[in-house]
């Protein structure tokens, strides 16, 4: 963390809550990655290494949508052992595309439902205060299911 950097701003939040998750995704083995996802998607997101794919994708999306660029496909990756550099890419993208304060909590909202999904982790009282959410993971869950024109997922 940095001096003088307020980590209460939705952007500074979203920048916190990926690192946080990439760092425990850089200890996951291929075995982890390639366990069944707890809730299977329609949209062919089946294993942990897919939802952590699905999510890299939501993220580069929302940076493209900013920097009004093209929106790309992420590639699927041969080894799941590279999801959390590309997860920690994308983030980073987003981050420096400097989204509004409601884009930021959205996509921290997203991170967090899926965060919840992967390690079954509850979001602290805190940081859902600080997203001013009631629920940080249903509305994750609300963003996720919301189809955005053009934008490939999965």
């Amino acid at each position: 963390m940095n001096p003088g950097v307020d980590v209460t701003t939705p952007l500074e939040l979203l920048r916190r809550e990926s690192r946080a998750l990439v760092q425990r995704l850089r200890l996951w083995t291929p075995a982890r990655y390639a366990a069944a996802a707890p809730n299977p998607r329609p949209d062919g997101v089946v294993s942990r290494g897919d939802l952590v794919h699905h999510l890299a994708q939501s993220l580069a999306d929302l940076a493209a949508e900013l920097e009004v660029g093209p929106v790309r496909r992420l590639p699927r990756l041969d080894s799941d052992l590279g999801l959390a550099d590309q997860l920690a890419v994308t983030s980073d993208d987003l981050v420096r595309a400097g989204p509004d304060a409601g884009t930021a909590v959205r996509a921290t909202a997203h991170l967090l439902a899926h965060r919840a999904d992967l390690l079954d982790d509850v979001v602290p009282a805190g940081l859902a205060a600080a997203l001013a959410l009631d629920d940080p993971v249903q509305t994750g869950r609300e963003v996720c299911a919301t189809p955005r024109a053009g934008h490939p997922r999965g």
